[in-house]
């Protein structure tokens, strides 16, 4: 049900475009974030101007942030999910160990009245420790993303502080 990563790149990009721009209103100078594997995310590593230091899963925004001059990026690797384009290993608790991020920027596979959840379980996992250790977690996602499934749960809607959608009203959970 849910395309894969370069297929997803290049749809509702002037959506993806206005939550950027929101979602850049949360970054700042000397900051340590998590950048989630998403197209709405890379996005935002493309658009970030700011001397911060991120750690991402994901090989698309490594490349990018790992261009830019006022970036320390580092990269959470592992063995590589071609499909959704990201890293994954089973010891991630271990990975993340004394790491805490100011926010960490996710996306979504699906959003559902009980949560958000993700395409990949490891995927999924990922995201469960990111925020064990974020101060702030901000969600991007196109509202198409109601409208989608997924099998693994990622988070509770309580434990996002920050939920940036595209401007499309929408109902929520119809």
């Amino acid at each position: 049900d849910i395309n894969s990563y370069k297929e997803r790149l290049n749809l509702n990009i002037n959506e993806k475009r206005s939550m950027v721009e929101k979602a850049i209103k949360f970054t700042h100078d000397n900051d340590t974030y998590f950048f989630d594997v998403s197209t709405s995310v890379q996005l935002l590593a493309r658009y970030l101007n700011k001397q911060v230091t991120i750690f991402t899963h994901s090989l698309d925004n490594f490349n990018i942030l790992s261009e830019k001059d006022n970036v320390s990026v580092n990269l959470i690797a592992g063995e590589f999910n071609k499909k959704n384009r990201f890293f994954y290993g089973s010891d991630y608790e271990k990975c993340f160990e004394g790491l805490e991020f100011d926010s960490a920027f996710l996306g979504a596979g699906a959003i559902r009245s009980d949560g958000i959840y993700y395409e990949d379980e490891e995927d999924a996992f990922i995201k469960r420790e990111v925020i064990k250790r974020s101060k702030k977690v901000i969600l991007l996602a196109e509202h198409q993303k109601y409208k989608k499934t997924a099998q693994y749960k990622g988070l509770e809607l309580e434990q996002i502080n920050i939920i940036i959608v595209d401007p499309i009203s929408v109902s929520l959970f119809e």
